[in-house]
């Protein structure tokens, strides 16, 4: 259980660094390949993650780990909404797509569209939230709500970070 846990929370602190790094980027409009590599690495773990969580957690039972997450989301939102899982996938494919599109054309990367970068900020804000704070153990949210505050203080102070 330790490996389940210490994937998520390595891949959100790479999230973190990787955000981080796209700031400094953007700032002084040098690529830093350390950041990348960081947003890359928090991509890995954290499909490393789902997979111990779909081998560990539910025994490689896909439709019980649909099931047991469309009730937990239930309980909390009050909608048992069987895609909620798939949420997940989605966000970790979007993840390795814009690490990847950073790595291969920075300039365009860090050019892009305010819309598709406060997009990406809304999602990962989503599902960092819910991950680190609201679905998490009491443990958890002590780590969660730092990381959160943390990825907005970045977010917030970046150059280009109010739509004009």
């Amino acid at each position: 259980m330790l490996a389940l846990y210490l994937t998520i929370w390595l891949a959100l602190i790479a999230l973190l660094l990787g955000e981080l790094g796209r700031r400094r980027n953007r700032q002084t409009s040098v690529t830093t390949r350390w950041a990348i590599v960081c947003s890359g690495s928090g991509v890995i773990l954290g499909a490393a993650h789902a997979l111990l969580a779909l081998g560990v957690v539910y025994g490689w039972d896909h439709a019980r780990a649909v099931t047991v997450t469309a009730e937990r989301a239930a309980t909390l939102y009050g909608v048992a909404w069987p895609g909620s899982l798939y949420v997940n996938y989605v966000f970790l494919a979007w993840w390795l797509a814009d690490t990847g599109w950073w790595w291969l054309s920075p300039r365009t990367f860090l050019r892009r569209p305010w819309v598709i970068e406060w997009t990406w900020r809304l999602t990962a804000f989503t599902m960092v939230l819910n991950g680190a704070v609201i679905f998490a153990s009491t443990a958890g949210r002590v780590a969660g709500v730092p990381l959160v505050v943390a990825l907005l203080v970045v977010w917030w102070s970046t150059p280009d970070s109010r739509v004009s």
